[in-house]
């Protein structure tokens, strides 16, 4: 399998033209493998090395939402409060109609704050100091359209959230970032700082016109970096993907991450309206959490991911949950396209991965799935009225739930449990290993004491 991802990582820089570039893959909490390869800087010749730094761009964006939802869980910040309530002078900003609702961490978070979409402005202003913030907000065009109302991509609003966080925080969204996160996950290598990173084991950036390559100029850190100002190694950003990925799946551990494992679910939650797919262009439905796109492959599964690009940067992260695994890409080329290697990458993986166990079926499914064996069994489901809902025999009276049970009997002779797994506490999958064949079934428990089975389907299998 490494053989393969590096040599996907090789075909895909020479296609894309990429100067340098890094990759990794996280598994087991670990990083398990890195790819380097091509130049960090093409004029001394200085190749990219496994702990070459990285810009990583609006992957920032997932590492500044946790910080909002830290502050968030330590009492200190609402999201559903007015922007004004953390930033004074918002409060004397014009709203776009007399009936907007007021700009909140959440619109900004999920980029329905409203404003419009700023690439390629926003990744020339990453220097902003903080007095042309104060102005922005005093002078500038902050509303397209009403918050709330439409998903627009956003660095301003971006920005704006590390104003929040710098104010709520009492100190530079920098430093509340560095305390509460980098520092907790041992990422030393990480900064906001890409001019002082520079002066180490750093890949430059590059643009590629005519054929003839030249640099970039290192955007510095400003007051905006929240959007996108992020330097980092694949090690460093690693212990972070493992980090995130530890919160799958919800469990009563102890907590033992810098941020709650709950918080980190929160990132990937739709907060934002599907994606409308291109019909040129079929692609698995996404929509946008905090921070972090989540998309339902068919073949991978739930994906969460976010890219990145700069003036001489492309980067990508994605976290396929389903199986405890990140891949990350960094390049040094004016916005090279690393979501289209992770993608092929994730594909090299794949196939080697073992998909998590599903949960543990609860006490409730157990009894549910024992009762209904008995009943099939038997052939009359009144053996398992102990434990049915009040709307099950309504729905279908008995005499059609024995004539049903009667055909699967006969189809495939008597029963016993083979295995039962959780969907949730509240319903489950089993399968019944039959004289000829196997039957399998899902419950469906309802919210009442003592959860009775509200919903029963069957899917007969091979004889």
């Amino acid at each position: 399998m490494n053989s393969a991802f590096d040599a996907a990582c090789a075909a895909f820089a020479e296609e894309q033209q990429i100067p340098g570039l890094a990759a990794g893959i996280v598994q087991g909490g670990q990083l398990v493998h890195v790819t380097a390869r091509g130049l960090a800087d093409i004029e001394a010749a200085r190749k990219v090395g496994p702990d070459t730094c990285f810009r990583i761009a609006s992957m920032t964006k997932n590492m500044t939402a946790l910080a909002v939802l830290a502050l968030r869980d330590q009492g200190r910040l609402a999201l559903d409060a007015p922007i004004a309530t953390y930033v004074p002078q918002f409060a004397k900003v014009p709203l776009p109609t007399r009936d907007s609702p007021p700009l909140t961490p959440r619109h900004l978070l999920s980029h329905l704050g409203g404003q419009v979409y700023d690439d390629p402005w926003g990744d020339r202003v990453l220097g902003m100091t903080p007095r042309e913030l104060d102005a922005l907000m005093a002078d500038g065009n902050l509303f397209a359209r009403p918050p709330g109302v439409a998903f627009e991509y956003s660095n301003t609003g971006y920005g704006l959230i590390g104003r929040v966080i710098t104010n709520v925080a009492g100190m530079p969204y920098q430093a509340f970032i560095t305390r509460t996160i980098l520092e907790p996950l041992g990422m030393t290598r990480t900064t906001f700082d890409a001019p002082a990173a520079s002066r180490g084991d750093y890949a430059w950036p590059y643009r590629l016109d005519d054929g003839q390559w030249s640099r970039e100029r290192i955007e510095p850190d400003g007051e905006v970096g929240a959007m996108g100002g992020l330097a980092t190694t694949v090690p460093d950003y690693a212990r972070y993907v493992a980090f995130l990925l530890s919160a799958w799946p919800a469990r009563d551990d102890p907590e033992s991450g810098p941020v709650r494992r709950s918080s980190v679910r929160e990132m990937g939650l739709f907060h934002a309206p599907p994606f409308t797919p291109d019909p040129e262009r079929p692609a698995p439905p996404s929509a946008y959490g905090y921070g972090l796109n989540n998309t339902a492959d068919p073949q991978l599964g739930r994906l969460l991911h976010h890219a990145g690009g700069l003036p001489g940067y492309g980067s990508h992260v994605l976290m396929m949950i389903d199986h405890g695994v990140g891949i990350m890409a960094f390049g040094n080329r004016t916005y090279a396209p690393m979501s289209s290697l992770t993608g092929r990458l994730a594909r090299v993986v794949h196939p080697t991965l073992p998909v998590r166990p599903p949960p543990v079926a609860s006490r409730a499914v157990v009894r549910a799935v024992e009762a209904i064996v008995m009943a099939y069994n038997a052939g009359r489901i009144e053996v398992a009225k102990p434990v049915l809902a009040v709307n099950f025999l309504p729905d279908m009276p008995a005499h059609f739930r024995d004539r049903e049970l009667a055909e699967l009997k006969q189809k495939l002779g008597e029963g016993r449990i083979e295995k039962i797994d959780g969907i949730h506490a509240l319903s489950g999958r089993f399968t019944l290993a039959c004289e000829r064949g196997r039957l399998a079934g899902t419950v469906l428990l309802s919210p009442e004491p003592g959860a009775g089975i509200q919903r029963l389907t069957w899917a007969a299998g091979e004889s």
